[in-house]
């Protein structure tokens, strides 16, 4: 059975965030960094979305990135997300231009996490695909806001969110609520309405609700706004 992610992650750094995640209950294969790190890529059982995430921002990096999601969609993989080092606040124009252009360059859904990290992205896309909760989505749909060549903005803060969601380009907007086990529909329906006040009235919002343990520390959620 194809497991519903393959991750991997490139540099130390990008490797210490995915082991926050829970692989089993992911679904998922966590590929680290390592010399044979592309002759384990070309082992591995591609899953149906892969998240690679990059050691850095620069055409070096990018490169290698792009190279491990082609080789897994080769294999069968489905839609690719390359995963950038987080940044600080919400890109400029220019810097916005530059994720348009690597997405198209590399063929895949480039992610820039504001303020947030690789795991909340890993956790943003494949959390609704593996892990029963009380909102599920439909697996289409996430698959759909990974396309290729475009770009998302991550967001685990109201503030830099909102400030995302005025940004010209807005398509889609995937809120995922991370529940615990005493959670209700409340948590999830309250930044629900919140974001429908807030966003493009013509954006398309998806919303889902994964249910993680109660000692999970990770965000109550994480929001993908997709350009």
């Amino acid at each position: 059975m194809k497991p519903a992610g393959t991750v991997v992650a490139f540099g130390h750094a990008a490797a210490l965030a995915a082991a926050e995640l829970d692989a089993t209950a992911l679904a998922c294969e966590v590929l680290g960094p390592g010399e044979d790190l592309f002759r384990r890529i070309k082992q591995a059982e591609p899953g149906s979305l892969l998240l690679v995430l990059a050691e850095d921002a620069g055409d070096p990096g990018l490169a290698a990135a792009a190279k491990a999601a082609r080789i897994l969609r080769r294999r069968g993989g489905g839609e690719a997300l390359i995963v950038l080092p987080a940044a600080d606040a919400n890109p400029g124009p220019d810097a916005r231009e530059r994720l348009r252009w690597a997405a198209e360059q590399t063929e895949a859904c480039v992610v820039q996490p504001v303020r947030s990290s690789w795991a909340d992205a890993v956790r943003c896309f494949l959390e609704p695909l593996s892990v029963f909760g009380l909102v599920g989505v439909d697996a289409g749909e996430v698959h759909k806001l990974a396309r290729a060549g475009s770009f998302a903005l991550l967001h685990t803060r109201q503030e830099t969110l909102e400030e995302a969601l005025g940004l010209p380009g807005v398509r889609e907007v995937l809120l995922s609520c991370r529940l615990r086990p005493n959670a209700t529909l409340r948590e999830v329906d309250e930044p629900a309405a919140r974001l429908r006040e807030v966003a493009p009235k013509d954006a398309h919002l998806v919303f889902a609700g994964p249910e993680v343990p109660a000692a999970d520390e990770g965000p109550r959620s994480v929001a993908a706004v997709l350009f």
